[in-house]
């Protein structure tokens, strides 16, 4: 998917009607029927955008605005394979960090024996032992505090052993980023990626003008208040009305809207440049920025035996028991975003299927399958 697609006009291949309308009409049924509010959609491939649309509404409260194309969602955990993954598998070299380094040596504040085994490989493959989440900001407002809370914890597992989807080990990685190279990870993002890739909505922290155009998300905080129990009982910082504009999650907030886990603000259009170009042969072709070792290790399994197959940057789809569904090839490698995004790409057809959704606005709900929706999605959208 050439990089020249970023600032051109809308281009489509040959997609079916047919394939297309059903997409749509589907995603219209689940926006009747509340499960989200709107959606934003593009399936695409070597040569371009195949198919895009969008249906419902990107702001609910406190007034209606209807999603469209060009709709700005914040991509929630998508910034860990977009970002932060492929920050490292494209500077590696340069900075002079390899997947087997020691966590530690970047981050002085988590040295303690039970952590010394933890390398920046694990922390890819979230098999460092990193809690999946905690809530920082309760206790800390910096990279620093966040830190020593990390150093007095004790590894859920050995490093190595287990896959256990950690927030925590990717904000560790966003830190080491930026203190390997010296330049704030919004800043490394930008010179090393959007720019690169032409991308002109895609950013940390979208700037006022382009509020107009950004998709709400939930209404003052409400489902991490809940998910932070007791322990965030007497915190006084969670934000009230509807969250726009800036990042939901509460710990990448309060960074700065800036961190590795979270954070990135994009089109539909620009999330799928950037997921093209872990495709490999025929983003290469066109100038692609990962070498294609680099590609490799961000869409083959490298936690074989444990209980997910995880790549140094996605997971990889096996058994029909990911967000990719029954009708995407095992081999098919994603990434799903809280708020409702998802991205995820079949090398064997070299297609890429891009879905963003604010499913957490107004509210956030346990009772929506987005798994169920996410998979009807992908076995609808591989027809076109």
């Amino acid at each position: 998917m050439s990089r020249a697609r970023a600032t051109g006009a809308s281009s489509e291949g040959n997609a079916s009607d047919d394939a297309v309308a059903a997409v749509e009409e589907y995603l219209r049924e689940r926006v009747e029927a509340e499960e989200i509010p709107g959606a934003s959609w593009v399936v695409a491939g070597d040569g371009g955008v195949v198919a895009q649309r969008a249906t419902g509404s990107a702001v609910v409260v406190p007034e209606r605005v209807p999603a469209d194309s060009d709709t700005i969602y914040d991509l929630a955990s998508l910034t860990k394979p977009l970002v932060t993954s492929f920050l490292f598998l494209r500077l590696r070299g340069e900075l002079g960090i390899s997947g087997e380094d020691a966590a530690w040596r970047f981050l002085p504040e988590i040295d303690r024996g039970d952590k010394r085994d933890i390398t920046l490989f694990h922390l890819l493959t979230h098999t460092g032992g990193m809690p999946d989440w905690i809530p920082f900001y309760v206790r800390g407002s910096t990279p620093r505090e966040y830190l020593l809370q990390l150093r007095d914890l004790p590894p859920e597992s050995r490093p190595g052993t287990r896959v256990v989807y950690s927030c925590a080990g990717y904000i560790m990685l966003g830190e080491i980023l930026a203190r390997a190279s010296g330049v704030p990870l919004d800043r490394l993002a930008e010179e090393v990626l959007f720019r690169p890739l032409g991308l002109r909505h895609t950013a940390f922290n979208p700037p006022r003008d382009w509020m107009p155009r950004v998709a709400a998300t939930e209404d003052s905080c409400d489902y991490e208040r809940k998910l932070g129990g007791e322990k965030a009982a007497r915190y006084g910082g969670f934000r009230r009305g509807v969250i726009r504009g800036e990042v939901h999650d509460q710990n990448a907030w309060v960074l700065g809207g800036v961190a590795g886990n979270a954070g990135l603000f994009s089109t539909a259009r620009e999330t799928a440049l950037m997921a093209a170009e872990f495709l490999g042969d025929g983003a290469a072709a066109t100038g692609g920025l990962l070498p294609a070792q680099a590609i490799e290790l961000a869409r083959t399994d490298r936690t074989p035996g444990l209980n997910e197959a995880r790549s140094l940057a996605f997971r990889i789809a096996r058994d029909g028991e990911t967000a990719a569904g029954p009708d995407l090839p095992a081999g098919t490698f994603g990434h799903n975003g809280f708020t409702g995004t998802s991205v995820w790409i079949d090398p064997r057809r070299r297609r890429l299927y891009v879905l963003l959704t604010n499913r957490i606005h107004p509210r956030a709900s346990d009772k929506v399958d987005m798994l169920r929706l996410r998979q009807r999605f992908h076995s609808l959208a591989s027809r076109i």
